[in-house]
């Protein structure tokens, strides 16, 4: 298991606040300190964030960052097998 972030949940809380507050991407970086559009537009397709734009934008949602912690498998490691087998050419000594 490693620690991830919810990208999806984190996208779907930040569309939803946008559409609460009735803001636009614009008036959100007007109204709240250290938020910027590039770093709303991330959020909103679930692209990677920093950890200090991630907590950035929790604090003017007033939202937990740790409720964006996800815990994940660890993608299986696929390492390539070689047979012991003769070789087609001599081996030089």
């Amino acid at each position: 298991m490693r620690p991830d972030i919810d990208r999806a949940r984190l996208s779907r809380d930040t569309r939803q606040w946008i559409a609460d507050n009735r803001l636009s991407t614009r008036r959100a970086t007007d109204i709240y300190p250290g938020l910027n559009p590039a770093m709303i537009s991330r959020a909103c397709s679930e692209t990677v964030l920093s950890a200090a734009s991630l907590l950035t934008l929790c604090a003017a949602m007033r939202k937990d960052p740790m409720d964006y912690l996800a815990m994940r498998d660890s993608p299986s490691k696929n390492q390539a097998v070689t047979a012991n087998v003769s070789r087609e050419t001599r081996e030089r000594a």
